[in-house]
C-alpha cells in the first residue's frame, strides 16, 4: 500500500508480458517488477491541490469533477532476472457513453513533469606540447561543478479525453520507487463514464535486448462514478 497525504492507496502487482516479434527468442513473463493502484476521490483537500479544489468550486453549478488518484510503484531487478526497466508509459482513455459532447475531460494533471537533480563533473581542456626531452601538459578548467535536472515523469493530456505520463531510468536514477499521478475529471453526470488504463514498458536484457512489454493491469476499465 503506498499513502499519499492522508489517505492509503492499495497496491496490486502487475504482470509484464513480452510482446512477440519475429525472429527473436521469446522472453519471459516479468513479476514482481511494477505494482499499480487507483482511487476515485471527491475533490476536496486533502485529496486534491488547492486551485483544482477552487476551480472545481467554480463550475460546480454546470459540470461534476473527480479526483483520479494513481500509484506506479518500480521495483528493482531480482537476482534471478536480469531485466532492467528502462521506459515505462502509463495511458487513459476517458470514455463517455455514446462519445457524444460534452465527453468527459482531464482538466488537470500531476505530474506535468517531475525531476531529479544532477551533479555534474567539472569539464576542462587539456594542452599539450614538447620541450626538449620533456613533455609537459596544463589543464584549464571551464566552470565548477554544476547542477542540472534530469526528467523522470512527464505527463501529457492536460483539457483532454487521451492522457499519458512517459517514466524513464537515467543514468542517475533508475526507473525505481513509487511514483504517484493525478487526473482532475470534469463530467457530465447525465452520462456513463469510463476511465480505460494501458501500461506499456520497455526493459532491457543483456542477451536478449530491449524487448517491449504491457502491463496486464488488474483493473484495465473502471466507471468514474459508483
Amino acid at each position: 500500500m503506498t499513502n499519499t497525504d492522508g489517505w492509503t492507496i492499495p497496491l496490486q502487482d502487475v504482470e509484464l508480458v513480452p510482446e512477440r516479434t519475429l525472429g527473436t527468442p521469446t522472453a519471459q513473463q516479468l513479476a514482481h517488477r511494477l505494482s499499480f493502484g487507483q482511487d476515485i476521490l471527491p475533490v476536496a483537500e486533502p485529496y486534491a491541490f488547492p486551485e483544482w479544489c477552487s476551480y472545481a468550486e467554480g463550475l460546480a453549478h454546470a459540470r461534476t469533477f473527480r479526483l483520479l488518484a494513481m500509484v506506479c510503484s518500480f521495483h528493482p531487478e531480482e537476482p534471478d532476472s536480469s531485466w532492467i526497466m528502462e521506459k515505462g508509459k502509463l495511458a487513459l482513455s476517458l470514455r463517455t457513453e455514446g462519445e457524444t459532447p460534452p465527453r468527459a475531460i482531464g482538466r488537470r494533471i500531476d505530474p506535468g513533469e517531475r525531476t531529479r537533480p544532477v551533479n555534474s563533473v567539472p569539464s576542462t581542456v587539456s594542452f599539450s606540447f614538447n620541450a626538449g626531452l620533456f613533455g609537459a601538459g596544463v589543464q584549464h578548467p571551464l566552470g565548477g561543478s554544476a547542477t542540472g535536472y534530469d526528467w523522470i515523469v512527464q505527463g501529457y493530456g492536460e483539457n483532454q479525453s487521451q492522457l499519458r505520463w512517459r517514466f524513464r531510468s537515467t543514468k542517475h536514477h533508475p526507473l525505481v520507487g513509487d511514483h504517484p499521478l493525478a487526473v482532475l475529471i470534469e463530467y457530465d453526470p447525465a452520462k456513463e463514464h469510463r476511465v480505460e488504463i494501458l501500461f506499456s514498458a520497455e526493459l532491457k536484457h543483456p542477451t536478449l535486448g530491449l524487448r517491449r512489454h504491457r502491463g496486464q493491469l488488474p483493473v484495465r476499465s473502471i466507471p468514474l462514478t459508483t
